[in-house]
């Protein structure tokens, strides 16, 4: 039975459960969650979006997200910290690609967040998740992904086979470096947990832009500070938009990174709210859809680092970590049209390098996901390469053909985990 603490509780008992632990653990989960802006910023210039309606993004995500997990937290008095789907990242530019704009892939989130929300409330997240192998879905996760990794090999061929053109040498040799650091840094990460190895990549650019001159200045002309932009809806072809974006995000959130998070919250001994996870971030999905946001939930990666040892030995405290975890996500949404002004005046190239460093993780954690064990091998598989193909059909994007791609091809082949999964769900 799951808690029903008050948020004014949570509230009233915070300040003794701040100490030195669960600050720094919260403000190093939240280092790590700013340095995935970096995707966000890369997709919404790959989806043709303008400044405005990038900035407005990252802001409904980084502020949005966090809100929804400092409520959890405060409420239930476990860590539970909120952001978005880095993998719904990839859903949205899959979305885009089959030719949706802007306004009909927010009434994509929209759904997306009703949908969940109606599972959340109706109970029916569990065997939902159960009817899906967690293998196709990730198979697909991966596939989506994976353009933004091999980009970078593309951007190096191109610097070093042409080297002698303006400025490419020199691209070359920040790319070598800003890799080099990321290596170092990743080996070097249970000494230095304060820096991570993405971090020390994009100063590493930075730094080198700014030293080389690469920087364009006209970009930062006319920055002003504005908050989210009420982008609006459109229910032309919404059911394209409905089985291309809403119901592979609604999967994710339900069965990647919510799944995660209390996958991580249980195996420290908390007893995750489960359905109230799933409820709040339904509404979170709902709300950040106005302002162009694809979805708020619970984070994964960040759940592990705040609810881990390092935030304190005492449990009961690690809630903290979260909340401050929380509001110092916060603040790059909320500065969100001073950031992608600032990150416009470096080549994009480079940025986007940077951006898939940071997603050599998640790519890494789907395909062991989708091939570490031994049922839906060849379903995960097929589902990744149709993931990867980035082509749509019939107005329909690639993530959504990858899922029924991936139950066609398990439903064929690998009937005995199917039969499986059935058995499971006649026994609940």
């Amino acid at each position: 039975m799951e808690k029903n603490n008050s948020i004014l509780q949570g509230l009233k008992d915070l300040p003794k459960h701040l100490n030195s632990k669960t600050i720094s653990s919260g403000i190093i989960a939240g280092i790590f969650g700013w340095c995935t802006a970096l995707i966000l910023f890369a997709n919404g210039n790959a989806c043709g979006w303008s400044m405005q309606e990038t900035s407005s993004w990252i802001f409904a995500c980084w502020v949005f997200g966090p809100i929804l997990g400092i409520i959890l937290s405060l409420k239930y008095k476990e860590p539970i910290p909120g952001a978005w789907s880095i993998a719904g990242a990839a859903v949205v530019v899959s979305g885009a690609g089959a030719g949706y704009s802007l306004q009909q892939l927010c009434t994509g989130f929209l759904l997306a967040g009703i949908l969940v929300f109606v599972l959340g409330v109706t109970g029916l997240i569990s065997k939902i998740m159960k009817y899906l192998p967690m293998p196709i879905v990730m198979g697909m996760t991966a596939g989506c992904l994976f353009k933004f990794v091999t980009n970078m090999v593309t951007y190096i061929f191109n610097w070093s086979s042409k080297i002698n053109e303006p400025n490419y040498g020199k691209y070359l040799l920040i790319a070598c470096l800003a890799i080099a650091s990321w290596l170092i840094f990743t080996k070097l990460k249970p000494v230095l947990k304060v820096v991570p190895p993405i971090l020390a990549a994009l100063v590493v650019v930075i730094v080198c832009v700014f030293a080389f001159g690469l920087y364009d200045a006209a970009a930062l002309e006319g920055i002003k500070f504005y908050g989210p932009k009420f982008i609006g809806y459109s229910f032309e072809n919404v059911g394209g938009v409905f089985v291309s974006v809403s119901i592979p995000l609604a999967l994710l959130v339900i069965g990647a990174e919510n799944a995660q998070a209390i996958g991580v919250l249980k195996s420290q001994n908390y007893d995750p709210p489960v359905k109230s996870m799933t409820i709040w971030s339904g509404i979170g999905g709902i709300v950040t859809s106005m302002f162009g946001g694809h979805n708020a939930n619970i984070a994964g990666p960040m759940t592990a680092i705040v609810a881990s040892d390092e935030s304190g030995e005492n449990k009961e405290d690690r809630y903290a970590a979260a909340v401050v975890c929380g509001v110092w996500c916060s603040i790059i949404g909320i500065f969100a049209s001073l950031f992608v002004p600032f990150l416009s005046t470096m080549p994009l190239q480079l940025i986007y390098l940077v951006a898939g460093l940071a997603m050599v993780g998640v790519i890494l954690s789907s395909l062991q996901a989708a091939f570490k064990g031994n049922k839906f091998q060849v379903s995960a598989f097929f589902a990744f390469f149709v993931a990867l193909s980035q082509k749509s059909f019939f107005g329909i994007g690639s993530a959504f053909w990858a899922l029924l791609v991936g139950i066609i091809v398990a439903a064929v082949l690998e009937t005995t985990d199917l039969k499986g999964i059935i058995h499971e769900l006649s026994e609940d």
